[in-house]
């Protein structure tokens, strides 16, 4: 993306330019830069996700569909949601060891 003088880019978010549209493959190449440019976004990224995961656990709701993903047959028949509870399981057991 071509950098913007102040002017524009105040006009820009006063909305009166119009945004530009980034494509999806522009987005992740900058995010993807961004990461290893700064490793600190991978901890933040992961801390998010550690928060998230920790927020959705006090609603009660993780408990009662991870419950349900023990059930090899749930789980069979769902196995990107078993894979997304493994894989917060995982998260979850570092987060724990780490604050220990």
């Amino acid at each position: 993306m071509a950098k913007q003088n102040l002017q524009e880019r105040f006009q820009t978010l006063a909305g009166i330019n119009k945004l530009s549209i980034l494509k999806e493959e522009e987005v992740t190449e900058q995010f993807m830069n961004r990461m290893e440019a700064n490793p600190m976004l991978k901890e933040e990224l992961f801390t998010a996700l550690a928060g998230m995961a920790g927020i959705l656990g006090m609603a009660g709701v993780t408990g009662q569909i991870q419950a349900a993903m023990e059930d090899p047959s749930i789980a069979e028949k769902y196995p990107a949601l078993a894979k997304i509870f493994g894989f917060l399981t995982k998260i979850g057991g570092d987060v724990g060891a780490g604050i220990k």
